[in-house]
């Protein structure tokens, strides 16, 4: 019976955990959703769409990209091939901000298809006419040709 009540109560103190770092979440964000679109209000309260009317265009299309990524040294030496998933805000101007490997592929890859896309500009993404910031993610294939 005391090995139950030990299980039990450490349960309780992970559940009281999580529900505090929930808390603790969601006083910094909120989330709400109305006609399928996913707004994400900040703390500074700038908006962040999931999805908009009209989607980021980049500018110059991917190849823009991948003129701007040097490949690694590292992951040619040990040929090391890929695709690494970023995400990152397109905001209202255009910029990229806040990018993030999603997953990555070592070597240097990850970091280097961050640097690359910190120097491209993209076209805004649009909601009601009016340009907004929205979360856009993007695969970067490293590949060595021979």
């Amino acid at each position: 019976m005391k090995k139950v009540n030990k299980i039990m109560m450490a349960a309780g103190i992970m559940l009281a955990s999580s529900l505090i770092l929930s808390a603790v979440a969601t006083a910094s964000t909120s989330t709400s959703v109305s006609d399928e679109t996913v707004i994400i209000t900040l703390a500074d309260t700038s908006e962040v769409y999931n999805v908009a009317e009209k989607m980021p265009e980049l500018i110059g299309g991917l190849a823009e990209v991948y003129k701007n990524i040097e490949y690694p040294k590292l992951a040619l030496q040990n040929n090391i091939q890929g695709r690494v998933f970023l995400r990152f805000i397109v905001d209202e101007n255009g910029q990229v901000k806040n990018p993030q490997i999603l997953k990555d592929i070592g070597a240097g890859c990850g970091q280097a298809a961050i640097e690359g896309i910190r120097k491209v500009k993209f076209k805004p993404g649009e909601q009601g006419g009016k340009k907004v910031s929205v979360y856009y993610s993007l695969p970067i294939n490293f590949q060595i040709k021979g």
